[in-house]
């Protein structure tokens, strides 16, 4: 064997490495910042998700929200407060029962802008009550990204 085509072998092998490697990362989700669609993406998922709240659908326009939440607990539970960006939302005791999905109305805590404008609301708090158990909260773990109307 030459040197160069020892060369060229070893250029080829780790060229079919780089790929390999390349393909695993972008389907284990290591590229999930590319795209300026990948935030709201990222956020509707981890909400539709969320327990024992999930939040199927956000509509903001101007300083008025209106939120699908979902109770993915057993038990029936009560909405007592929903504080975004440390502003009240939302205050009036509103029960779902298990697996019970309703539309509240909200005010936003700033106006959202021109329609199709991008929101992000950092700091999500659902405060609810389960029970006799009084005051438990669900803070959002990612922030609530969407599109005002």
């Amino acid at each position: 064997m030459s040197k160069g085509q020892v060369s060229t072998e070893y250029l080829v092998i780790l060229a079919i490495v780089l790929v390999v490697a390349l393909i695993v990362v972008y389907l284990v989700g290591g590229f999930a910042g590319i795209g300026t669609g990948t935030v709201e993406t990222a956020s509707k998922n981890y909400w539709a998700g969320a327990s024992p709240f999930s939040i199927k659908t956000v509509k903001v326009a101007g300083t008025a929200m209106d939120i699908q939440l979902q109770n993915n607990d057993l038990e029936r539970l009560t909405i007592t407060d929903i504080t975004i960006d440390n502003s009240s939302v939302f205050s009036t005791a509103t029960q779902f029962d298990s697996g019970e999905s309703k539309v509240i109305s909200a005010t936003a805590p700033s106006d959202c802008g021109a329609a199709g404008e991008v929101f992000t609301y950092n700091d999500v708090i659902i405060t609810y009550t389960k029970g006799e158990v009084t005051g438990l909260k669900q803070v959002g773990a990612k922030p609530l990204v969407g599109s005002c109307s």
